[in-house]
C-alpha cells in the first residue's frame, strides 16, 4: 500500500536508546518518556451549536406557554378545567366534617308521619323551632321557603310560626331562607320579624355553566343581602361580614371577624367539600318532634346542644351535582341543605380553597413546557416516539396526582393551562427538531451513516452542523491490509472472493464502530479508519489500539473457521499513528467525501506495511505508544526508515490491554 518504503535492518550495537533485551521475543514494557509534542492545530475548535438549540428551545417554550395561556381562557377549556378539578377532588378523598353541625331532614319517615301537605306544616315547623331551641342549639337555619301565606286555608298558621320564631330567636338565632327571584317576603309576619332581626339569607346556589355547584356567593354584589350559610355563620359566631383589606392587585376577600375568606369577583367562595351526600350528621324531623312531644329534654340536648342546625329536605327536587358527582359507582346528587352545610363548615373552620396567582400559574406552565421540550428533544434525537409519549403521559399523570395531594392543603393548582403547555411544547419541540435536525440527520446518514456507530452519530448532532470546510487537528489513523491477498485472489472464483471480503469487512467494520471510530474508506482489501474526527474523544488513541487488538482477535477466529473448511488463512496487518492532519470534505461539487490528509496518514499506511518485515500484526508509532503506554502491553520491535521521513521511526508491537 502507498509508496515504496525501506526497512532499516538494525544491528544490536546500532540501536540507540533501546535495551539489549529487545533482541529476544519476550514483550518489553518500555518506560514512557515525556509525551511527544504533536503541535497545536491552527484552526479554531469545532463550534458547538448548543446555543442555537437553546435559543430554538426557548422560543418553542415561550410560544407554547403563550398559546396555552390564551387557549385555556376559552369557555370550552375552562369547562374542562372544572371537570379535571372534580376528579382531583375525588382523588384527594373525603374529610371528616365538623361534629357541631347537624342536619334535620324532612325525610320519607317524616312525610309518612305527617299526613298534611307540606305547605301546611306550620305547626310542625313551630314545634321544631321550639325543640331546637330547647335542645340548646348555638344557631339554626331553615332551608325552606315559607313565602306563601296559608291564611286562606289554615287561619292563624302564619301567626303561629311567627310566634314560635320570636320566642326562639331571642336565644337561638334562626335564619330563614328566601329566593332572590322573589326577594324577602316581609309581608308575612315570620319574614318581617326575621328581616328586622337580620336573620334572613338567600338559598340560591351559584351554578357553573355545567350546572355543578363548586362555589357559593356569600354576599350580593351590592352588599345588601347574604347567603343562608354566610348569615348562619355570622349568627353562630356573633360576628359581622366586612370587605377585607387587601393590597392592590391581590385577590379579593371578605372578612368574618378574624376569618379572612378568599372570594372571586362575584364574592363567591370556592367550596371545599368534605365529601359526597350523607356525609354530615343527620336527624329525622319526626324523631325531633317525637322527642319534643315526650318532653325528652335529654334527647333534645343530645341532638342539638352547642350545635349549628340546618333544616331542609333531601328529596330529589332539591339535589345538585357537586365535584363528588362521579365519586361512586353511579352519579351522586347532593341535597341543597347539605351543600349549605359544606359552605357553613368551611366558613367556621376557615377551610378554604385558594387558586394560584397568575405568576405562579405562568411559572408552572413554563416548567411544564420546559420539561416537555426536553423530553421531546431527547426522545426525538433517539427516534423513540413511544418513549416520548409515555414520558409525557407519566409527567401529566404525576402532575394531576400532585394536584390532588396539594388540594388537601387548600391550594388549587391549575390543570388545563399546565397540561396544555406540556402538550403544545412537546409537539412544537418535536416538530422543530424534525425540521432542523432532520436535515442534519439526512446529511449525516449520507456522509457518515454506514461508517460510524449510533453513539458517534448522536455526538455529531450534538455538535450541530457537520463541518463542511477543512480543519487542522490531531487524530489517530489506522490502516489495515490482508497480507498477500493479491496473489491469493489470482485464479479464484470472484463470487467466493467477494463473499470472503464482505465477511472480513463486516467484522472489521463492526470493530471500528464498536470503538467509536469512523471508517474513512475501503482500499482494495484494506481499510482506513480514523479516531478524533468528526468527533473527538480524550482517549481516541486508546480506542484505536483497542480496536486493532479486536481486529487481530477477529482475524484469529476467522482463520480457525477457515481451517475447518480447508481454506487458507488470511493474515491481517494493522498500523496506527497519531498526529496532526487536515480533515474535511474534499472533492468536486458533484461528489465530495469526508477524509483526512497529511503526513500522519502517510505514516500510518507505511507503519502498516512494516508488519510484513517484522512478522507482526499490530504496529503503532512511538507517538501513539506514549499516549497509551500505561494502558497496553507492548514491545519495541525496532526502527524503520520510511520514504519521505528524515528520521527512523520507532515501532511497537501491541500484545494486549492492561
Amino acid at each position: 500500500m502507498g509508496e515504496s518504503m525501506e526497512r532499516k535492518n538494525i544491528q544490536p550495537g546500532e540501536r540507540k536508546n533501546i535495551p539489549p533485551d529487545l533482541d529476544g521475543p519476550a514483550p518489553v514494557h518500555m518506560p514512557a518518556p515525556a509525551r511527544a509534542s504533536l503541535g497545536t492545530p491552527t484552526a479554531l475548535p469545532r463550534r458547538s451549536k448548543n446555543w442555537q438549540r437553546g435559543a430554538l428551545s426557548a422560543a418553542v417554550i415561550a410560544l407554547a406557554t403563550a398559546a396555552a395561556w390564551g387557549l385555556s381562557a376559552t369557555s370550552a377549556l375552562r369547562q374542562l378545567e372544572l371537570k379535571i378539578h372534580d376528579q382531583t377532588v375525588i382523588w384527594a378523598g373525603e374529610s371528616a366534617p365538623p361534629d357541631n353541625i347537624v342536619i334535620v331532614t324532612m325525610d320519607p319517615a317524616t312525610e309518612k308521619a305527617i299526613p298534611a301537605p307540606r305547605i301546611l306544616w306550620h305547626p310542625q315547623y313551630a314545634a321544631l323551632m321550639r325543640a331546637i331551641g330547647r335542645g340548646g342549639a348555638q344557631a339554626a337555619a331553615f332551608d325552606i321557603f315559607l313565602a306563601i301565606s296559608v291564611e286562606p286555608w289554615a287561619p292563624d298558621y302564619d301567626r303561629q310560626i311567627a310566634e314560635a320564631f320570636s320566642e326562639v330567636a331571642m336565644t337561638t338565632p334562626f335564619v330563614m331562607a328566601f329566593d332572590t327571584a322573589d326577594g324577602v317576603p316581609d309581608h308575612l309576619p315570620l319574614y318581617l320579624l326575621a328581616n328586622t332581626m337580620q336573620l334572613t339569607g338567600f338559598a340560591n346556589f351559584t351554578l357553573d355553566a355545567d350546572g355543578f355547584v363548586r362555589r357559593q356567593q356569600l354576599i350580593s354584589n351590592d352588599g345588601t343581602i347574604e347567603s343562608l350559610a354566610a348569615r348562619l355563620a355570622a349568627a353562630a359566631t356573633g360576628e359581622s361580614w366586612n370587605a377585607a383589606d387587601y393590597a392592590s392587585g391581590a385577590a379579593p376577600a371578605l372578612q368574618l371577624g378574624e376569618r379572612v375568606v378568599p372570594v372571586d369577583g362575584d364574592r363567591a367562595v370556592a367550596i371545599s367539600y368534605y365529601g359526597p351526600a350523607k356525609h354530615f350528621k343527620r336527624v329525622s324531623m319526626i324523631e325531633v318532634l317525637r322527642a319534643a312531644e315526650k318532653q325528652d329534654e335529654k334527647a333534645l340536648r343530645g341532638m342539638f346542644e352547642g350545635k349549628v342546625v340546618l333544616v331542609g329536605t333531601i328529596e330529589s327536587s332539591d339535589t345538585h351535582p357537586t365535584p363528588f358527582y362521579r365519586a361512586g359507582d353511579s352519579p351522586q346528587l347532593t341535597p341543597g341543605v347539605e351543600i349549605h352545610a359544606n359552605v357553613l363548615a368551611a366558613l367556621l373552620e376557615s377551610r378554604f380553597l385558594r387558586g394560584t396567582p397568575s405568576w405562579a400559574t405562568l411559572l408552572l406552565m413554563l416548567l411544564a413546557a420546559t420539561a416537555a421540550a426536553g423530553i421531546a428533544r431527547w426522545c426525538g434525537s433517539h427516534r423513540n416516539l413511544v418513549t416520548s409519549a409515555a414520558a409525557l403521559v407519566l409527567l401529566a399523570a404525576g402532575y394531576l396526582l400532585l394536584s390532588a395531594q396539594v388540594l388537601k392543603t387548600g391550594l388549587v393548582l391549575p390543570k388545563v393551562p399546565v397540561l396544555l403547555a406540556l402538550a403544545l411544547s412537546s409537539g412544537a419541540a418535536y416538530a422543530a427538531s424534525s425540521l432542523t435536525e432532520g436535515r442534519q440527520r439526512k446529511l449525516l446518514q449520507e456522509v457518515f451513516g454506514r461508517y460510524v456507530n449510533e453513539d458517534v452519530a448522536r455526538e455529531l448532532l450534538e455538535f450541530g452542523d457537520i463541518p463542511l470546510g477543512g480543519n487542522r487537528q490531531q487524530i489517530t489513523v489506522m490502516f489495515t491490509d490482508l497480507r498477500n491477498y493479491t496473489s491469493y485472489s489470482e485464479g479464484r472464483d470472484p463470487h467466493q472472493l467477494v463473499e470472503e471480503l464482505n465477511e472480513y469487512f463486516g467484522g472489521m467494520s463492526a470493530e471500528v464502530k464498536a470503538h467509536g471510530g469512523m471508517i474513512n474508506k475501503f482500499i482494495g482489501d484494506g481499510i482506513m479508519a480514523i479516531w478524533g474526527a468528526p468527533v473527538e474523544h480524550v482517549d481516541d488513541a486508546r480506542r484505536a489500539v483497542a480496536c486493532g487488538l479486536g481486529m487481530v482477535e477477529r482475524n484469529r477466529i476467522m482463520n480457525e473457521r477457515r481451517a475447518t473448511q480447508q481454506q487458507e488463512p488470511l493474515r491481517v496487518g494493522i498500523g496506527v499513528h497519531t498526529g496532526i492532519v487536515m480533515v474535511g470534505h474534499i472533492g468536486a461539487p458533484e461528489k465530495m467525501e469526508y477524509t483526512a490528509m497529511g503526513d500522519t496518514v502517510n505514516r500510518a499506511a507505511r507503519i502498516e506495511s512494516e508488519n510484513k518485515g517484522f512478522g507482526t500484526q499490530l504496529l503503532i508509532s512511538e507517538t501513539t505508544y506514549h499516549l497509551v503506554a500505561d494502558m497496553i502491553t507492548a514491545k519495541c520491535v525496532g526502527k524503520a526508515d520510511m520514504k519521505g521521513v528524515a528520521e527512523s521511526v520507532t515501532l511497537y508491537e501491541v500484545t494486549g490491554l492492561r
